[in-house]
């Protein structure tokens, strides 16, 4: 009985280091394609209305899948708070309200705004012992994630960067783990904590990522708009369909968030995600598509079969999600039909396939029979 509980165990343990390595491998391909697509060979920065955002499309459509929502909501949020923040300044930028060399903390989050967001505070009262609320261990390992990616700087006020000799440190601290489980790791928290009285916050950040431009592409003006420049966020502007209309941000925030619940089982997309590659790849052999007996199968045989249905029409209500389309086979009797899959989820599987073998990885998920 002892010898079969660690047999469960040992099995369990390598299902969760197997989630964490995906994750940990998404991740890295979307910092890859981000700065393939946002940034010019030479590493300048590209301008709004010309990013080809194509592969950061697909990226999205491989990692937007139906979890648990306390397992991404947090990343969610805080990707919402930061990229809301920093649409808010590029409007009043626009309209000539505020100079961006005069941005504030309000370009960004503060420790207060944080504890607003998440409905927390960092320390639990007396009653507690003045202990860190646990919820902030999983709020710390978001931004620490986010930070070590080069997705968020820290300001010591308003308008003071870190030093990078402080950014050196954190990264050296964060390269050992972003999984927070003591006090003693609240490095981002407690930084803001310390500096709340002078303004310190963090923001998106604009050289590293040049998220600025992902914005105004998102919700700014398109190119071609007569007397309007690309990505211009100034309100009461009649512009017509938008440049780009998925959020990147949230899928981005709901991976980042998988990633750091992982550790204690919470993460549950791991069957999800096999059977993704495998009706991409069958559908990569057969012109795109694949019957939908088929794709109902391969849902089943990785223990997914309550998240079929859903998987083909989530697209309805999510810009991210894959997109499905259903061809009654003609002729057939008895009636049957193909599941056309979105080619952008096709597009994420090679990627995906392409960035394993840069990296010398032999194991293919997807290998195997249709």
């Amino acid at each position: 009985m002892n010898n079969n509980y660690n047999i469960h165990d040992y099995l369990k343990y390598l299902e969760l280091r197997t989630i964490f390595q995906m994750l940990l491998d998404e991740l890295d391909d979307f910092d890859a394609v981000w700065r393939r697509s946002i940034f010019e060979e030479d590493g300048s920065q590209k301008f709004p209305g010309t990013v080809d955002y194509s592969d950061l499309l697909a990226w999205s459509k491989g990692n937007s899948i139906s979890v648990d929502q306390s397992t991404i909501s947090m990343g969610r949020s805080l990707m919402t708070l930061l990229a809301d923040r920093l649409r808010n300044c590029l409007i009043k930028s626009d309209e000539g309200r505020l100079a961006m060399r005069h941005w504030d903390r309000r370009a960004g989050a503060t420790l207060t705004d944080l504890e607003k967001e998440f409905s927390t505070e960092v320390i639990m009262s007396r009653k507690y012992a003045f202990k860190v609320n646990p919820k902030w261990f999983r709020i710390e390992s978001i931004l620490q994630e986010l930070f070590i990616r080069n997705n968020i700087d820290l300001y010591w006020n308003d308008d003071t960067l870190i030093d990078n000799s402080v950014k050196r440190e954190f990264a050296r601290a964060f390269s050992d783990t972003t999984n927070v489980e003591s006090r003693e790791r609240m490095f981002i928290s407690s930084f803001l904590k310390d500096n709340l009285d002078n303004g310190g916050h963090i923001r998106l950040s604009h050289e590293n990522k040049n998220w600025d431009v992902y914005i105004r592409d998102r919700y700014g003006a398109p190119p071609g708009v007569f007397g309007v420049q690309e990505g211009n966020l100034e309100e009461g502007l009649t512009l017509g369909p938008k440049y780009l209309q998925a959020d990147l941000h949230l899928a981005y925030g709901e991976t980042i968030s998988r990633k750091i619940s992982w550790k204690n089982g919470k993460e549950r997309g791991l069957n999800q995600y096999k059977a993704r590659i495998k009706i991409c790849d069958f559908a990569t052999k057969h012109d795109g598509k694949i019957p939908l007996d088929a794709y109902y199968r391969i849902f089943f045989m990785h223990g997914a079969e309550h998240m079929a249905d859903y998987y083909l029409t989530r697209s309805v209500g999510d810009r991210t999600a894959a997109e499905f389309q259903l061809h009654e086979v003609e002729g057939s009797d008895p009636k049957s039909w193909l599941v056309e899959v979105d080619p952008g989820l096709i597009r994420w599987r090679e990627l995906h396939r392409d960035r394993r073998r840069e990296r010398g990885d032999d194991e293919d998920e997807g290998k195997g029979s249709e």
